[in-house]
C-alpha cells in the first residue's frame, strides 16, 4: 500500500523515544509531550528477502523470533519471521523519517517488534546511542540497567515502579549524547514473566496481551509522564551469580567495549566509526558500575536500596 503524497497527513499521536508520531494505526505505548516528527505507516509486507543480510538475529529469550537486516533503497528492510517487512527510512529532505509496519498483524505485538530493530535504526541514523538496556527516572535522573536477555533488566524496573519511580524503557534505551548525556523515554511498556508479574504485585501497568511465558504491561497513562529527555546519572552493568550484593564502580576505559557490546550498530565501517565515537561520549561522561547479584526475589530489595543510594549519590 502506497500513500497518497498529496492526502492530508495525520496529526501527531504521542512521544517515542524523542519522535513525534505521526500515523492513523492504533498504539498502545505513547507517552505524551513533543518531538521531532516520524512517520509511521502500514505496507505490505512484500515477498521475503533474498541475498546475504546485513545483520541476521536467531531466536534468544529477549528477541523470541528470527529476523534478518537488508538495504534497501532510502534505508533498511527488517524481515521478522512470522511477521512480516518492516522499514526504515531517512525520508526526503525536508520530510520527516518514516517507518513501515506490515498490514494484518496484531497491532500490540506489531508495535513492540517496531520499537525494537527498526526503532533501533532510526537512533543511530540520528546521532543517538541505541542500547539494549532498561531505563528508569529517579529523582529527575535515569538510571541504566545493561544486559543480556534473562540478567533481570525487567524486573528490576518493574520492581523500581512499585516504589514511584518512572520506567523509560525496558529493553531498548536510547541515550542522546550531550553534556550530560541524557536518556530520551521510549515506550510505556513492560513485558514480564509471569512468576515477576504475580510476586511483585506490579500497580501501575495493566495487560495489554499475553504469552505462555510473558505478559505484556502497557503503563498506566497518568504514570507515562512526557517523553522530554532526562539527564543519565549512570550506568550499571548486570551480572548474576555472586552470593550477595556487589556493586562497585569501573573504569570508563575499561567497560567502554562493554557499552559498545550492548549497543545497536551496523556492520558498516563508516557507520560504527560515526557510532563508537558516540558511545565512547557517553561513556566517559557518566559513572559507569557493575552490578552482581544472586537472582532472587529475596535480594531485590537489597539491590533496590545499595543501587538508589549509591549510584545517585556520586
Amino acid at each position: 500500500m502506497t500513500p497518497d503524497a498529496t492526502a492530508p497527513r495525520p496529526a501527531p499521536r504521542g512521544v517515542v523515544f524523542g519522535w513525534d508520531i505521526r500515523s492513523e494505526l492504533p498504539f498502545s505505548y505513547l507517552r505524551a509531550g513533543t518531538g521531532t516528527t516520524l512517520d509511521v505507516e502500514e505496507s505490505e509486507p512484500g515477498p521475503e528477502p533474498t541475498g546475504d543480510p546485513l545483520l541476521a538475529w536467531e531466536p534468544r529469550p529477549e528477541h523470541p523470533f528470527r529476523a534478518r537486516l537488508h538495504p534497501i533503497e532510502g534505508g533498511y528492510g527488517v524481515w521478522i519471521e512470522g511477521m512480516g517487512g518492516f522499514t526504515e527510512r531517512a525520508g526526503d529532505p525536508g520530510d520527516a523519517p518514516l517507518l513501515t509496519m506490515p498490514l494484518g498483524v496484531e497491532p500490540v505485538r506489531r508495535e513492540e517488534r517496531l520499537w525494537g530493530i527498526p526503532a533501533a535504526l532510526g537512533l543511530i541514523r540520528r546521532g543517538d546511542v541505541a542500547a539494549h538496556a532498561a531505563a528508569v527516572e529517579i529523582d529527575g535522573r535515569a538510571l541504566l540497567f545493561a544486559g543480556p536477555g534473562r540478567f533481570g533488566k525487567t524486573t528490576l524496573a518493574a520492581r523500581l515502579l512499585q516504589d514511584g519511580h518512572r520506567v523509560l524503557a525496558e529493553d531498548l534505551a536510547c541515550i542522546r549524547p550531550a553534556d550530560p548525556p541524557v536518556v530520551l523515554p521510549g515506550p510505556a511498556m513492560l513485558r514480564v514473566r509471569r512468576d515477576v508479574y504475580e510476586r511483585l504485585h506490579i500497580d501501575g501497568a495493566h495487560p495489554v496481551a499475553d504469552d505462555p511465558e510473558r505478559l505484556h504491561l502497557a503503563l498506566d497513562r497518568e504514570l507515562r509522564g512526557s517523553g522530554d529527555p532526562v539527564p543519565l546519572a549512570g550506568i550499571l552493568f548486570l551480572r548474576r551469580g555472586a552470593s550477595d550484593v556487589e556493586l562497585f564502580r569501573v573504569r570508563s576505559d575499561q567497560y567502554l567495549p562493554e557499552l559498545w557490546s550492548v549497543s545497536f550498530n551496523l556492520p558498516i565501517d563508516e557507520d560504527r566509526l560515526r557510532h563508537f565515537d558516540k558511545v565512547a561520549q557517553v561513556a566517559f561522561s557518566v559513572p559507569l558500575w557493575v552490578l552482581d547479584r544472586p537472582l532472587t526475589f529475596d535480594t531485590l530489595d537489597d539491590v533496590i536500596e545499595r543501587l538508589v543510594s549509591t549510584c545517585l549519590e556520586s
